[in-house]
């Protein structure tokens, strides 16, 4: 029982860790405004498989390739790379084109899909308190919706990033092994068209060149770090926490991106869109308390 507790706690560190760093995305991409999305998911992806190999190395993780090779299903790998590069791209877009809201409205939507799953596919039991903060969140995000259509604006970067969000933690469940190496391998799928296009960008000359502006310079490689680090943490967190508790803690990145598009980068915050807000926000805090004294009940 101790060992499952030590699980779950490590578990919740690790999710809310990176969701916290997953929030913070927009702090590190305004910045960069002077690309467009492709040039920056491109640049991300180099980087991130460049600190993934650095890691594999200096961690003494080569060792672990050959097993992670025999165990891995390759499909899975190619299928949460596909997810992996459209929801980067997805999420990039939305920041470079002001619309954080609508980003963060797709990480909202991502438990809900996520919880639906975890029910169906997975059979997680969910008791009366955890139906009751599902049921506040659905409605959350269904008045969300509402406004977004009678704004004649259909979500389309929500419910994808909503899709790809729910997805990559569900898939992760299924891709045993060393979490470091198969991101690595998840990355390396990707690697290939981010240099095509990196390469086709320097032949028509709008290729961010080094050593020009140090402050692009130092982001451009920080997008590497920050992309390994929530994506490691998350998948320690995968492994030992259910698909409902996930589900909950996805939550937090768009809280995250709520607070900075409303306070830093002064996007317009209508009322429904802010009750719909705190709907989504009651419901987590409701979840996470029930589940808190379950787990404490169990020791």
């Amino acid at each position: 029982m101790n060992q499952f507790k030590s699980h779950t706690v490590n578990g919740m560190i690790y999710g809310v860790a990176a969701s916290i760093l997953w929030g913070s995305y927009p702090l590190w991409y305004k910045p960069l405004h002077s690309l467009n999305a492709y040039s920056l998911l491109s640049w991300r992806i180099v980087f991130a498989e460049l600190f993934l190999i650095l890691l594999i190395i200096f961690s003494g993780r080569i060792y672990k390739i050959k097993q992670a090779l025999q165990e891995v299903k390759i499909k899975y790998i190619f299928v949460v790379a596909f997810i992996l590069g459209l929801w980067w791209w997805l999420y990039i877009y939305g920041i470079m084109t002001n619309r954080i809201l609508e980003a963060a409205f797709g990480y909202f939507l991502s438990p809900v899909m996520s919880m639906a799953v975890s029910r169906f596919i997975f059979k997680e039991e969910i008791n009366k308190i955890q139906k009751l903060a599902i049921i506040i969140a659905v409605f959350g995000v269904f008045l969300m919706a509402i406004y977004l259509l009678n704004m004649q604006t259909f979500p389309w970067i929500a419910i994808t990033i909503g899709f790809c969000y729910s997805f990559y933690g569900i898939f992760k469940k299924q891709v045993p092994g060393d979490s470091v190496i198969i991101q690595a391998m998840e990355v390396l799928v990707l690697l290939p068209f981010a240099l095509a296009f990196l390469i086709y960008s320097y032949y028509i000359g709008e290729i961010h060149i080094f050593m020009q502006d140090t402050k692009i310079d130092l982001l451009l490689v920080s997008t590497g770090i920050i992309t390994v680090l929530p994506l490691w943490w998350y998948s320690q967190a995968a492994k030992n926490l259910t698909v409902i508790i996930l589900s909950f803690i996805q939550f937090i990145p768009p809280t995250c991106n709520f607070l900075l598009a409303y306070f830093v980068y002064k996007e317009p915050v209508p009322m429904v869109k802010f009750f719909a807000f705190c709907l989504i926000w009651l419901a987590l805090i409701i979840f996470m308390s029930n589940s808190i004294i379950i787990k404490r009940k169990k020791v």
